[in-house]
């Protein structure tokens, strides 16, 4: 593959290292190219300019040389931190503590029923695309809506206060055994611990209060989950936030910017494989643009 030069500028302003001497700059600097050097077998040279400014010359295939570019960045730039007094008002600072609250407040239990196995299983899934698979019959299924899940259900009689267990499904109300008053379960899910068994028969609604048995509450898939057809709507949605074609700023200076600003010097130097230039729709706007002037 074709081999390139970069080089690659980092302006004293923003060296992470700013209470080093010189030498221990030098030394820093040094034990992360060479480890960068060792993991993705690139040729990096640094040199300390007269103004404080670093220049790096990076030498391998393409891909290589820009992953050693982005971790020269990350590794010696102190932009790769977000300043927290800088942010907005309501807006975290980009933290792995923060996204995985951010990821866990996007995350619900769902329940699903796959009726041809008779397989009844809750999945942690995001609220926007609640699909989980079998694990069976290996099919995808949408989940059972929430106003229809079912299972060991948690009760609380708004008129006694008593609580109890028991089969449940969230539309259909069971009767408080202590006042007699048909309560709707808070929560499905996993019996609570210490919870003990009372003596008490099930009533629901569902079984007319006792007088159909079994109770079709038992049934082990009494709804089951449609299975889920792909349409493609989460690739849209991704496909949607990407920009226009990227091209890179490519400069010939030998001088580092005055600005601060890293820029990057690109040279093709031998190649193995000859190398050539195909006219992109962006050059051939330019072209035309430049003729116009003239």
């Amino acid at each position: 593959m074709a081999s390139i030069q970069k080089s690659f500028y980092i302006a004293k302003e923003e060296i992470k290292f700013q209470d080093d001497s010189s030498d221990q700059l030098k030394g820093k600097i040094h034990v992360t190219g060479s480890a960068i050097k060792k993991e993705i077998r690139t040729d990096i040279e640094f040199q300390i300019l007269r103004n404080g400014t670093v220049k790096f010359l990076i030498t391998g295939v393409r891909d290589n040389v820009d992953a050693a570019v982005a971790l020269l960045q990350r590794r010696l730039t102190q932009q790769r931190r977000q300043v927290t007094e800088k942010l907005p008002d309501g807006v975290s600072p980009l933290t792995m503590e923060n996204l995985r609250k951010h990821n866990q407040a996007l995350t619900e239990r769902r329940q699903f029923g796959c009726e041809p196995c008779d397989n009844i299983f809750w999945r942690k899934v995001f609220q926007y695309k609640p699909v989980a698979k079998c694990d069976k019959c290996a099919v995808r299924y949408d989940a059972i809506p929430k106003d229809q899940q079912y299972g060991l259900g948690t009760y609380e009689c708004n008129n006694c206060g008593r609580k109890f267990t028991g089969r449940a499904r969230y539309d259909v109300p069971a009767m408080c055994y202590e006042c007699h008053v048909m309560v709707r379960p808070v929560n499905i899910g996993p019996r609570p611990r210490g919870q003990r068994r009372t003596g008490n028969i099930h009533s629901c609604q569902a079984c007319h209060n006792g007088r159909i048995r079994p109770c079709p509450m038992y049934k082990r898939v009494v709804i089951a989950s449609k299975v889920h057809h792909s349409t493609g709507s989460t690739v849209s949605t991704f496909l949607s936030q990407q920009s226009s074609i990227y091209y890179p700023p490519v400069t010939t200076a030998d001088d580092p910017p005055t600005d601060g600003t890293p820029s990057v010097t690109t040279t093709t130097t031998a190649t193995s494989e000859p190398t050539t230039t195909t006219a992109t729709p962006m050059m051939e706007s330019i072209a035309t643009a430049v003729e116009t002037a003239q």
